[in-house]
């Protein structure tokens, strides 16, 4: 039996879920005023059903998304009326003595009583999650919801996810949400639930160890966006599909909210894809991590004008897109082109330019580019410019040491060994992974979940009209501010002086 005259309202909750001193029953069998305050919280809880009821409806296929307020955050819209109090809802008369701003937090702790005892549904209680998490900060939910246990865990995953285990090997089934059946449509607009992210890698072959890094590194990237609240007050949803599997890949679209890093195979163009890993990877859905072709010939031609380099320089012009580096070039510097059309072809066109440039370019292919440096050290050439490349170059880990003198190209994040702090951040982040596909992929994954976090949504326009920046990347919408001339120095690539 309690040892009060009248139980307390924790107590009356308590009893109301099933959890209560022994007792109690009997005291409240007699007591009228505790008996109100019991139908009392029997009406909050249908109205709450209620509205959890009409959430779910509202985000059922077909339904119109909810209008969202002005501003980058989709705050309340002023011009809504607020909605009045469920009829039937009796307010307790102590409140209404007290006024709208006592209530407030008794209204707290009592959805945080139902909220543990489960009274609330599941729809609400993502609605609740979404507001406690302050639109457009560093995404530090209160009390964050579904914090990582450890390293390398995302929380709960939809079917086919990535196992928490981080062994990141691929799975099979639907993509979509917590329970989401086979054909269930995407979310057009905002978030209406998890941002739900996906990764493609090579699971077999000769890029597969570098997929499972890919995958260590953008798994430990969402756990650590996890322990800081998630995104909307959930643990992000990751899914890891095998590049070798076209069905899986192709699944992704309207399944997914965007596609973060990853190689080995052209993701669905429905979908965005944030940092492709990839710098051949293209389409209007993609947010490159690299500068295009052009413009990396661009700036390695302003470089060469910084560092006083006059003269000509020549140009072994490839197939594919790279062809426009020399397009780049010519912009800034006079150039002469040599096409070949294959890297078969390079040590003639080099022996052709030899003795009337300074430097030499290559727009072309990653294989084309491994001969002319090839080509070079055979040749024992040193050009006083140095041998430019293309990014591709760098990704397929064309050997530059090979070249006698110093070899540059244009990259848009730092190196994993890079003496800057974006590279000690993943270097910490992910101990041991030095791939640039990788790091690349780490901050895929971040600047998603900054994106999410500040617009409540993830489409291209989302990350368009915006500045992201960390100290692993710099981005003006869609621009990469952050890209710079990078010089081989013993197989890591480090700024150029």
């Amino acid at each position: 039996m309690i040892g009060r005259r009248h139980p307390s309202r924790v107590q009356l909750a308590a009893w109301f879920d099933g959890e209560a001193p022994e007792g109690l029953g009997w005291h409240l069998v007699g007591c009228a005023s505790c008996f109100a305050h019991l139908r009392t919280l029997a009406g909050i809880r249908a109205a709450l059903r209620a509205h959890a009821v009409a959430a779910a409806l509202s985000t059922a296929p077909g339904a119109l998304p909810p209008r969202r307020g002005p501003g980058p955050a989709g705050g309340p819209d002023p011009s809504r009326p607020r909605p009045s109090r469920p009829a039937g809802v009796a307010v307790p008369h102590r409140w209404r003595r007290a006024g709208a701003l006592a209530a407030v937090p008794a209204v707290l702790v009592l959805l945080a009583c139902l909220l543990v005892a489960g009274v609330v549904p599941s729809p609400l209680h993502s609605t609740l999650s979404s507001v406690a998490t302050h639109p457009g900060a560093s995404g530090h939910a209160l009390g964050a919801p579904g914090a990582s246990a450890g390293a390398g865990t995302t929380g709960p995953a939809p079917p086919g996810a990535t196992a928490a285990n981080g062994t990141g090997a691929p799975s099979t089934g639907s993509p979509g949400g917590p329970g989401a059946p086979p054909g269930q449509p995407g979310r057009p607009g905002g978030l209406n639930g998890p941002l739900r992210l996906a990764l493609v890698v090579p699971t077999r072959g000769a890029g597969a160890t570098e997929g499972r890094e890919v995958t260590e590194a953008v798994q430990k990237a969402v756990a650590l966006a996890d322990a800081a609240g998630g995104v909307g007050g959930a643990p992000v949803a990751l899914t890891v599909v095998a590049a070798e599997d076209p069905a899986g890949v192709s699944a992704l679209s309207g399944r997914v909210d965007a596609v973060i890093g990853g190689f080995g195979a052209q993701v669905p163009g429905s979908v965005p894809w944030v940092l492709p890993a990839d710098p051949s990877a293209s389409g209007d859905d993609a947010v490159p991590a690299e500068l295009s072709p052009a413009e990396t010939g661009t700036r390695l031609g302003e470089d060469l004008v910084r560092r006083g380099v006059t003269g000509t320089v020549g140009v072994v012009v490839g197939s594919g897109p790279d062809a426009a580096l020399a397009q780049g070039l010519a912009g800034v510097v006079p150039v002469s082109t040599v096409d070949v059309s294959s890297g078969d072809d390079c040590l003639p066109a080099l022996s052709a330019l030899e003795g009337h440039v300074t430097a030499v370019a290559v727009a072309g292919p990653p294989d084309l580019a491994g001969a002319c440096v090839a080509a070079l050290a055979l040749m024992a050439w040193q050009p006083s410019g140095g041998l430019l490349l293309a990014p591709s170059a760098v990704y397929a880990g064309v050997p530059a040491t090979l070249a006698a003198g110093p070899v540059l190209s244009v990259l848009g994040l730092p190196w994993p060994t890079a003496p800057s702090a974006g590279a000690a951040t993943f270097r910490s982040a992910v101990p041991g992974v030095r791939s640039y596909r990788a790091l690349v992929s780490f901050a895929a994954a971040e600047l998603a979940v900054q994106v999410a976090r500040t617009t409540g949504a993830l489409g291209l326009a989302d990350v368009g009209r915006g500045i992201w920046s960390t100290d692993l990347y710099d981005f003006a919408g869609f621009q990469n501010a952050g890209a710079q001339v990078v010089e081989d120095s013993a197989g890591s690539w480090v700024t150029a002086p």
